[in-house]
């Protein structure tokens, strides 16, 4: 039986946000006015997110899926530059350290390790690449000549929806460990024999709290 570990990414194996990455990305290579244009027709929901009067993962949701439409009519080659820009310019730098070296000693021991996130597949790549991890992120949608469509090809990976995904590999195989930070991941988590939170959030804290979760803090670099 092939044992697996799964975790999610932004949050916890890195403290990175995909989106500041994917803005920088943009202003450095001449296109910072669709940005700003981008950022000041949402600075109104931007002050009732920062008072706490809207949902903040539907805001982060909302955010990042209208700062990827920024990229409509981008080519495959330019979208793989983006990956690798984010990758490696605000997501691998600031790794939880203590999360990938503990993910590193589950290949040692011969696990499987499969990154299970709503990052969007180019990115995600490298970043598994690096892991020598199995990959399931949200992948994104090209036309017939091969441009962006500003769109996902299908619904963010995240919450149940991660899951679903794992389940083809337990078939044959049974979940040991799961890592995750946030109280979206608690689905997944529920289904390893050992379920590890990092640096949680409130919701996410006080349930493996309740339940004796293992939870990772100071795993920043």
């Amino acid at each position: 039986m092939t044992m697996i570990v799964a975790s999610d990414l932004e949050g916890t194996i890195t403290a990175g946000e995909t989106w500041r990455g994917m803005r920088d990305f943009l202003v450095e290579n001449g296109h910072e006015r669709a940005y700003r244009r981008f950022f000041l027709w949402r600075m109104p929901g931007l002050f009732l997110f920062r008072v706490g009067w809207v949902n903040e993962r539907a805001f982060k949701e909302r955010w990042i899926l209208g700062l990827l439409r920024l990229y409509k009519g981008f080519s495959q080659d330019e979208m793989a530059a983006m990956a690798e820009f984010v990758a490696e310019k605000t997501l691998w730098p600031t790794r939880r350290e203590a999360v990938v070296q503990e993910l590193q000693k589950h290949r040692e021991n011969g696990r499987t390790v499969i990154i299970v996130t709503g990052l969007f597949e180019p990115i995600l790549a490298h970043l598994a690449r690096k892991l020598g991890a199995e990959a399931i992120g949200t992948p994104l949608a090209f036309d017939e000549n091969g441009r962006f469509t500003g769109q996902t090809a299908k619904p963010l990976n995240i919450g149940p929806l991660k899951v679903e995904q794992l389940q083809p590999y337990l078939v044959n195989g049974r979940l040991a460990a799961a890592y995750g930070d946030t109280q979206r991941d608690i689905p997944m988590l529920e289904l390893a024999e050992e379920p590890i939170a990092v640096h949680p959030d409130k919701l996410l804290r006080e349930t493996a709290v309740a339940r004796g979760w293992r939870i990772i803090e100071n795993a920043a670099q």
